[in-house]
């Protein structure tokens, strides 16, 4: 073999070692990184979602057996997330952080909320729908109050995007997933919510002898 073949070959090996270990920049990202277009993870549903601004809120899930075994909730940006929580290695059980509840004002008001707690701020993100008698106009709100050590901030779905709130809704989540709370947002006096009961089914009655 000339010195010029073997010269080839060896410049040939070292390129396809070369080409082998470099990443391939077509790959996708890792599945915890938030999809286009999305907070959420690619592995996860999209619980609640609007735009604020330039920011998003996001509450994502990843579903179980009839409930919802992870939450989290995001706030930011694709490429600066300023609120990911939580974020741990191990899954935390959503009630352990957690509990939400369905309010109405008895006007044809609906309010549905989600607390989510770190030990130092809560995130109650809220959608609000109302509908009134028929001729009269209805309005939606929907956002995030953000209360850290007793100063509340509001955050509003600014209607850039559609919001996506319906998720907060779904019989998975609120009383399964993560406990009722009685609690409603400050800022919403007129409503009251579910009492915490309504996740009990109600005792059959007894059926009485005939006379």
């Amino acid at each position: 073999m000339t010195p010029d073949r073997r010269f080839s070959l060896y410049t040939l090996a070292i390129a396809c070692l070369c080409a082998a270990g470099s990443p391939d920049v077509h790959a996708q990202s890792s599945s915890d990184g938030p999809t286009q277009g999305s907070l959420c993870p690619a592995d996860q549903t999209t619980l609640f979602a609007c735009s604020s601004g330039q920011k998003q809120i996001a509450v994502c899930g990843k579903p179980g057996n009839d409930t919802y075994d992870e939450l989290r909730y995001r706030y930011g940006t694709e490429r600066n997330l300023e609120a990911d929580f939580p974020n741990e290695r191990e899954p935390v059980p959503p009630r352990l952080f957690a509990s939400g509840n369905q309010a109405s004002n008895g006007a044809g008001g609906t309010l549905t909320y989600l607390r989510l707690s770190d030990g130092r701020s809560t995130f109650t993100v809220f959608s609000e729908t109302s509908s009134p008698a028929p001729g009269a106009a209805g309005y939606e709100s929907s956002g995030v109050l953000v209360d850290n050590h007793g100063h509340t901030e509001t955050h509003l779905c600014d209607g850039q995007t559609p919001a996506q709130a319906g998720g907060l809704s779904d019989r998975k989540l609120i009383g399964k997933a993560v406990p009722r709370d009685d609690r409603v947002p400050e800022g919403f006096p007129t409503y009251q919510a579910t009492p915490q009961a309504a996740d009990q089914a109600a005792p059959e009655t007894p059926a009485q002898p005939s006379s």
